[in-house]
């Protein structure tokens, strides 16, 4: 059994995704999440790390989050860290965040198993949590929030902006919080950000979870 900490990365084959697999490589094992398997293999490949492997996981598909959650269970038994990178831009099929609360929702049981689990949105999620496992959340997660802001990715062509250097910083720093880290808070590299939801005004940078 591995005594670092294993993390999933969704949409780590390049941009924001990437910089933090490159930043965690050294003290965790990385799961590197690509929809695509040979882009994955190929980013992961790049590394030349034995602590990096290449997990297909397209997180707009059933299938496929059930598939890569499989591969987990037979390999790792679980799960210690997910941050949920993986975005589509210019999508209306996909409702802002669905994606990766499914992704969530189908991985919180291997988080379950782990110690300090940590899970990271890189996008602000207003859920509803059903599943079981997710519902049944014991004191010491840390689920946060992290904004990208306006950064220069192939999602937006490359244009100018924010650095994924800069982005991966936060991310990175969600993701390895101590037991006395936030918890569902909304920040960016500068700290704490206000969120807003038209559904329900003005929540002071909490990030909310709605069980039901």
């Amino acid at each position: 059994m591995l005594s670092c900490a294993i993390v999933l990365i969704t949409g780590a084959n390049k941009g924001i995704g990437f910089e933090i697999v490159k930043e965690l490589t050294p003290t965790h094992h990385i799961l590197l999440g690509s929809r695509d398997s040979e882009q994955g293999a190929a980013s992961a490949a790049k590394l030349q790390a034995k602590n990096v492997q290449a997990i297909t996981i397209d997180v707009t598909s059933d299938a496929s989050i059930s598939a890569a959650a499989s591969s987990v269970a037979t390999k790792f038994s679980r799960l210690d860290v997910l941050i949920n990178n993986a975005r589509i831009a210019n999508d209306d099929k996909h409702e802002p965040g669905k994606d990766s609360l499914r992704t969530f929702e189908t991985f919180a049981s291997f988080l379950g198993r782990g110690e300090n689990p940590r899970v990271v949105f890189m996008q602000v999620i207003w859920a509803r949590l059903r599943s079981k496992s997710a519902l049944n959340m014991e004191e010491g997660w840390k689920i946060n929030a992290c904004c990208p802001g306006y950064v220069a990715t192939y999602l937006n062509n490359f244009q100018k902006a924010e650095r994924v250097e800069n982005v991966a910083i936060n991310a990175v720093r969600l993701a390895t919080l101590g037991k006395d880290g936030e918890t569902r808070t909304y920040s960016n590299q500068e700290g704490p950000m206000p969120c807003n939801d038209d559904r329900r005004g003005p929540l002071g940078g909490q990030l909310v979870f709605s069980y039901t």
